[in-house]
């Protein structure tokens, strides 16, 4: 482990967080994560690891634009405690990951391409199946890479951000002018336009991340979350991926959208569609007053409650 990079012992922004969560699944000095380096690509890629020896399962989570793996770990906790094991990798630029070179412009495809070999490396370390647990466009993320890989079993989202759809592209932007100009330009000029670097909150509507907001600043000030600069390419070609995959025809593993209710970033009307095309088995959970960032009750409890179950469901079939 690089040790001059690491959230334990340098990086102490995470904590921070801590308050908004019930104090139960709280990280502490005796509950923290452990720290992995992961080479990818000649890359170093961070992974916070929570185990659990016994685990039938592990659960791999998947954050989004404005995140890293290390914010989402209460919600490991509260999986360990559960007897799961989770993983959280930090996917280039944000969080701890390095990219070699530094100067590296990093795709949409090449997130895809790094979870699907780390899921591979994780199924071939102990043999577990695999559950992908996608927070805000990690939901989306996460759905692509079940459709690439062999080794998922489960997905579970909170929400898919099809950008296939222009309606979609529309509700992320802070405005039109940046869903469809800004787009324009960067389709236009990729050449000029790709390695220039922006905090996500520029080309998003970053401050509804959460409905609480000091939350919601936390997150958008957070310099290896939502303040993290990242290329223009990584935008473009998130916005023009179009899912290899259609909902109609995937079948690879059963699907668990727990969507907020009240959530303004991203809406259940936009990732109901997409959830209505699905063809394998499904199941819809509204985290009754819950925003993007669901630590609202009793949404988190309902949130809980519908994950346990789909990954014991999951557990009991694949003993079989």
């Amino acid at each position: 482990m690089n040790k001059q990079r690491d959230y334990n012992n340098n990086s102490i922004y995470w904590e921070s967080y801590q308050r908004f969560f019930p104090e139960e699944i709280q990280l502490k000095e005796n509950n923290l994560p452990i720290e992995e380096w992961w080479q990818w690509n000649n890359s170093e890629i961070h992974l916070d690891r929570l185990p659990a020896p016994e685990s039938p399962l592990k659960i791999v989570l998947v954050h989004g634009a404005g995140g890293n793996g290390r914010l989402f770990a209460p919600y490991g906790k509260l999986l360990q405690k559960h007897g799961y094991e989770m993983l959280a990798p930090d996917l280039p630029p944000y969080g701890l990951s390095q990219l070699s070179p530094p100067s590296r412009t990093i795709r949409y495809e090449d997130w895809i391409q790094l979870l699907v070999d780390l899921v591979e490396s994780e199924y071939k370390r102990d043999g577990k199946p695999i559950v992908l647990l996608g927070a805000s466009i990690g939901g989306m993320l996460a759905y692509h890479v079940a459709a690439r890989s062999p080794y998922v079993q489960g997905l579970i989202a909170t929400t898919f951000v099809d950008t296939s759809d222009a309606a979609m592209r529309l509700q992320l932007a802070p405005n039109k002018y940046v869903a469809v100009y800004g787009k324009w330009l960067m389709d236009a000029f990729p050449i000029l336009l790709d390695s220039f670097r922006l905090p996500v909150s520029k080309v998003s509507r970053m401050n509804l991340i959460a409905n609480h907001p000091e939350l919601a600043q936390l997150i958008m000030e957070d310099p290896r979350a939502a303040a993290t600069r990242v290329p223009l390419k990584l935008l473009r070609t998130f916005l023009n991926m179009t899912p290899e995959v259609q909902p109609e025809n995937f079948n690879s593993c059963p699907v668990l959208l727990v969507h907020p209710e009240a959530d303004p970033m991203t809406p259940y009307a936009f990732s109901e569609s997409f959830y209505n095309r699905l063809a394998c088995p499904k199941k819809l959970v509204l985290l009754e007053g819950a925003g993007h960032f669901p630590i609202e009750q009793p949404g988190l409890e309902q949130l809980s409650a519908a994950v346990l179950q789909f990954l014991a469901n999951l557990a009991s079939t694949t003993a079989k």
